[in-house]
């Protein structure tokens, strides 16, 4: 903030620093807007992964956003979508690209990350990158 000093030439003036409240109100507000710009992609039942028991009726919400894992702990991508039959993957920094993995490849969930029954390596050359016809 600039200020006039005894009419002569403009004093820099210290910008005064938000209270504790404010930093508060702030990061609630921002989290808040965060939340409802994330929704889910989808949900899936536990009982459709590959390695999960077909009884098993839990149901998975997974999110746009969220890691996919393979099963040697290395990221394959992001889901970006989820389909009835698959999850749509996006991999790559640079140059991405998806990939559409089968609903029976995804081996758990936890938190927010799905992770493979298969590694990342194999995960990649599946022949996953054309989507599935409907």
């Amino acid at each position: 903030m600039i200020g006039i000093h005894d009419g002569q030439s403009p004093v820099e003036q210290p910008t005064p620093e938000p209270s504790e409240i404010e930093k508060a109100d702030l990061t609630a507000a921002v989290n808040a807007e965060q939340e409802i710009l994330t929704p889910p992609a989808g949900t899936m039942r536990a009982g459709e992964a590959g390695s999960i028991d077909d009884h098993d009726d839990r149901t998975w919400v997974l999110e746009a956003g969220s890691d996919v894992i393979g099963s040697c702990g290395h990221k394959v991508g992001e889901i970006v979508d989820v389909e009835p039959n698959y999850i749509v993957v996006e991999v790559g920094f640079f140059h991405p690209s998806d990939l559409y993995v089968p609903k029976t490849a995804i081996g758990d969930h936890h938190d927010a990350d799905v992770v493979l029954n298969l590694t990342k390596q194999q995960a990649m050359h599946q022949g996953w990158e054309k989507e599935p016809a409907p």
